[in-house]
């Protein structure tokens, strides 16, 4: 998935975060990746399924990032 298109998923999330959307990204077979923008704020959440792990970006560039290098990392294993 191209880094632009991932921003542009970030971006929608954003633009409507007084509603829930989240996107779910799979990162090789066992961890699922779930995006959302956390309601009335700008603040995406980046929740592992594999872990449990919760980050937090305060950018939808910073995210999107993080999500390319996770989604590309798996795709080279």
């Amino acid at each position: 998935m191209k880094l632009e298109h991932i921003k542009n998923l970030l971006q929608i999330s954003c633009n409507f975060n007084t509603s829930t959307i989240s996107h779910s990204f799979s990162i090789g077979v066992d961890d699922t990746l779930t995006v959302k923008c956390l309601k009335d704020t700008f603040i995406l959440e980046v929740t592992s399924s594999e872990n449990q792990l919760i980050e937090y970006y305060t950018t939808v560039d910073e995210a999107a990032e993080a999500l390319h290098k996770r989604i590309h990392a798996s795709n080279l294993n």
